[in-house]
């Protein structure tokens, strides 16, 4: 298993368990107990957990996870769910897109466009998001407008009270959000 893989996989036991076990891991991941060690000194060196006897905890300080870890989990449900989403955005919608993996595989999905035949602007898409904003400047089809703010770490997403007052002053028709979790109504 790839270290990458085995980071994204240590990662989320500690954010279902709150801590983790470097003999519980092993027999997890498949691999042995001094690759875990390794594997959680490295994380603990990113400030992704904290690294206990044995084992590790959640950091005391909250940090998002980072994106390049993020982007392998469920690759291909992403990108099904990427197409699927922007063959439903008609050409010359404004829409907005968040920051996240899921949104970043909509975005290239978007990209995808042809230029309009009579030349122009096939879409415009607004974004917080610094790597979207990036995949998709070099696109002349897609118009970019990023809300500005103060740079997230981890995420590449612009967030404050710049992104507020901008998104207040503008339209957009479609809507396109990357969440972590979502939890069902009560009945």
């Amino acid at each position: 298993m790839a270290a990458h893989t085995r980071w994204t996989r240590l990662l989320e036991i500690l954010g279902n368990q709150g801590q983790i076990d470097v003999l519980d891991a092993a027999e997890q991941l498949g691999c042995s107990a001094a690759t875990v060690r390794r594997d959680l000194d490295e994380l603990a060196r990113q400030n992704l957990l904290t690294r206990t006897r044995g084992g590790a905890v959640v950091s005391t300080v909250a940090y998002d996870l980072p994106l390049r870890y993020k982007a392998a989990r469920r690759a291909d449900e992403k990108q099904r769910i990427a197409k699927a989403a922007a063959e439903l955005i008609p050409t010359g919608s404004t829409v907005g897109l968040n920051g996240g993996t899921t949104t970043s595989e909509v975005a290239r999905e978007l990209a995808l466009r042809p230029e309009p035949s009579g030349g122009g602007v096939a879409l415009t898409v607004v974004t917080n998001a610094i790597n979207i904003a990036n995949e998709l400047a070099v696109r002349p089809q897609v118009k970019i407008v990023v809300t500005g703010g103060v740079a997230r770490p981890n995420s590449y997403e612009l967030v404050g009270p710049l992104v507020d007052s901008v998104l207040r002053t503008l339209a957009l028709d479609y809507t396109i959000l990357g969440v972590d979790a979502r939890r069902p109504r009560p009945s």
